[in-house]
């Protein structure tokens, strides 16, 4: 099922809006690296069809409108707070010290936009901090890692078979 959704991201120009180097290598395990068609565009927020928020230096000059756009972002959550991306160290210092030891809530939202349709979906995945550094850190996890990482690939997937059914 999921090689004709591949087939037909090949077939087209997809846009990945989002500048997230682990969005890039999601996105490239999806497709198994078979499509040059996957383009990767420094933006967080689509306004229109094929019109993002800011810088479109990766955007392919080939006149052509992509067949597809997909475009994600991710929060963290613990009781009512709302962490925002770190802008630096010692601010991503400050957040991962906060949520030590405690569980959180990771969602991702993730936005699929062809020429005629729109579809929106998200995920969310619980996560556990226990005392350590980088992947020790993790105690336990609750959901799809992917959600965690910036894009549920297991629902991307599913949702892309959903609106390529028909293609």
């Amino acid at each position: 099922m999921l090689e004709s959704t591949i087939q037909a991201l090949a077939s087209g120009r997809t846009i990945l809006a989002s500048g997230s180097p682990r969005r890039h290598a999601i996105m490239k395990q999806l497709v198994n690296n078979r499509t040059s068609n996957l383009f990767f565009l420094k933006a967080t927020c689509i306004h229109a069809y094929g019109e993002p928020e800011q810088s479109r230096d990766d955007r392919s000059t080939d006149p052509v409108p992509p067949s597809l756009i997909i475009g994600a972002d991710t929060m963290v959550t613990m009781g009512d707070v709302i962490y925002g991306k770190p802008q630096n160290e010692a601010e991503a210092f400050r957040m991962l010290s906060s949520l030590a030891n405690k569980q959180h809530v990771v969602y991702t939202g993730v936005c699929l936009k062809t020429p005629k349709a729109e579809l929106q979906f998200h995920e969310s995945a619980r996560v556990k901090f226990g005392d350590g550094i980088g992947g020790c850190l993790i105690e336990r996890i609750e959901g799809d890692y992917y959600t965690i990482t910036g894009l549920p690939l297991y629902s991307l997937a599913k949702q892309l078979n959903r609106m390529f059914a028909n293609v």
